[in-house]
């Protein structure tokens, strides 16, 4: 196997950050990322365009819009990213904070890009770690639940927008604890593709549906698993 350099944020960034001012009002925000499909998350900054925190849009959701700015709700504490750091080092980022985009910043916290979810989970199955000293569930351990989702094959896979991905073909769990660490899901029909996801970009899981974090288009980015050469 070929050693790979780690992917640096620089190589994968966008350079047209969601981002809004902490001054504005709440509803702007709101009808920001309901007019814009998969954008969950935006970018907080200041006047001169300096990063203050993140505002979700569940947050907004549950909050009492009339009047509020996006200050009054806005995450704070969310930790900014440099375009030379490795893209596979801030997997869990955006899980810890349940946002879909990590801000980009110079020197002087100016906010320069994001860092969408998806490019990270290209670079976790690009430098192929994601499976890597994981093994398939046994047939054994095919009907035990998992500790946090109960992924089962042949569930429906859903996007973030709500349309269906593909079905779950393989449930993969760490070996030592057991605990679900990927779904390998089938997408397509009869020429379809089997793409690895990893089980943080797991929303929920309810009857025999998975929905994803993320929508189909972020999943076609992932190789293809039976790809040859």
């Amino acid at each position: 196997m070929v050693d790979r350099a780690p992917l640096q944020v620089e190589n994968v960034m966008e350079t047209t950050p969601q981002m809004i001012q902490g001054s504005q009002a709440l509803l702007t925000a709101r009808q920001r990322m309901q007019g814009m499909m998969g954008v969950k998350s935006l970018i907080v900054v200041d006047e001169a365009g300096q990063f203050l925190g993140m505002v979700r849009y569940n947050d907004i959701d549950r909050a009492a819009t009339a009047g509020a700015t996006v200050s009054d709700v806005m995450l704070s504490g969310v930790p900014a990213v440099h375009a030379d750091q490795a893209v596979q080092e801030l997997a869990g980022v955006m899980t810890e904070y349940d946002i879909d985009r990590l801000p980009v910043v110079d020197e002087s916290n100016t906010v320069i890009g994001e860092l969408p979810r998806s490019a990270v989970t290209l670079a976790e199955s690009r430098t192929g770690e994601a499976v890597t000293g994981r093994e398939r569930l046994s047939d054994a351990m095919s009907d035990q639940v998992s500790p946090t989702l109960d992924v089962r094959e042949d569930m429906t896979v859903v996007g973030s927008s709500g349309h269906k991905i593909g079905k779950v073909k393989e449930v993969l769990a760490d070996s030592l604890g057991g605990s679900l660490t990927h779904v390998v899901v089938h997408t397509g029909l009869i020429f379809g593709k089997d793409k690895s996801i990893p089980a943080d970009l797991i929303d929920h899981v309810e009857g025999d549906e998975v929905s994803l974090k993320v929508d189909k288009s972020d999943v076609d980015m992932l190789p293809d698993l039976n790809a040859t050469g």
